[in-house]
């Protein structure tokens, strides 16, 4: 008998989901996955919309823990660390709420991204939290956006914008640190092969952040003579190289490259031009 009430209760649930009718979420889900620096952040809110109500300081208090979207909470993942308003968050999974008010919000990135909207929040959780003006637009946003702007190559600003309202909160990367970490475990410390475009790509960082300009030269060499078809490899160690004040080097190598320009089947890639202006400068 109780088997038969076992299956009886199954097949009863079974026709209670197949029941139910599927329809389009007022606030879907929205999934944006984006590089900030050399970190990747991935976001996932409900976007909700307007539909002619007052939002802040009337559906989303004042003054009151909001999940910063709709449905479950705000996940915000980042692959590396990062700063957010100048404070460290370490890669990882979090959840993002807010306390809106009228003219400056409190953004909290809690430990727990697993709730459902603010349930079971607990402040202990947070790891970060600051408080952040608030700009007023006069043109209205119907659905609430999560977004990034003003890229720059250690980071961009992170925009919610929502109904008449924008708050902006900076985002940077040490990226500096990142490809550090990445030339030690390639080149310095590694005991395989390295490739030449990796050799290329040190000697450009170190070109261009003016670290140990000599050991930059020596990776451009490297990756030369692993690659010397690639022409523009031998630009830019001939314009280190001028850099330096080893004029031989640089118009050699200027020549050489002018020479592969001209010669190119596919294109000159803008060397042509590039050599000859730095041929005019080492004379």
């Amino acid at each position: 008998m109780k088997i038969k009430t076992t299956i009886l209760l199954f097949l009863l649930s079974i026709v209670a989901v197949t029941a139910q009718i599927a329809q389009p979420s007022l606030s879907p889900k929205i999934t944006s996955k984006q590089k900030v620096g050399l970190a990747t952040i991935d976001l996932q809110y409900g976007q909700p919309s307007v539909k002619g109500r007052t939002i802040f300081g009337s559906l989303i208090p004042y003054n009151r823990l909001w999940r910063t979207g709709a449905n479950a909470s705000t996940k915000f993942t980042t692959d590396q660390e990062i700063s957010v308003n100048g404070l460290k968050l370490p890669a990882g999974t979090y959840g993002l709420y807010s306390i809106p008010g009228k003219k400056e919000w409190t953004i909290i990135f809690n430990n727990k991204s697993n709730l459902w909207g603010s349930a079971g929040y607990n402040k202990e959780n947070d790891l970060i939290r600051f408080k952040t003006p608030v700009t007023t637009s006069k043109q209205l946003r119907e659905t609430l956006a999560i977004s990034f702007e003003d890229f720059t190559i250690d980071g961009a600003t992170m925009i919610i914008a929502w109904e008449y309202t924008i708050v902006k909160i900076p985002v940077t990367v040490n990226s500096d640190r990142i490809i550090e970490e990445q030339i030690a475990s390639k080149i310095i410390n590694t005991e395989g092969k390295v490739s030449p475009q990796t050799y290329f790509d040190a000697a450009q960082f170190y070109y261009q952040k003016n670290k140990d300009l000599k050991q930059a030269l020596a990776w451009f060499t490297k990756a030369e003579e692993l690659r010397p078809q690639a022409f523009w490899y031998t630009y830019y160690k001939s314009e280190l190289a001028l850099k330096l004040n080893q004029k031989d080097i640089a118009k050699a190598g200027a020549e050489k490259c002018l020479k592969a320009a001209k010669n190119s089947k596919s294109s000159d890639y803008g060397y042509i031009a590039k050599c000859s202006l730095l041929l005019k400068a080492i004379k």
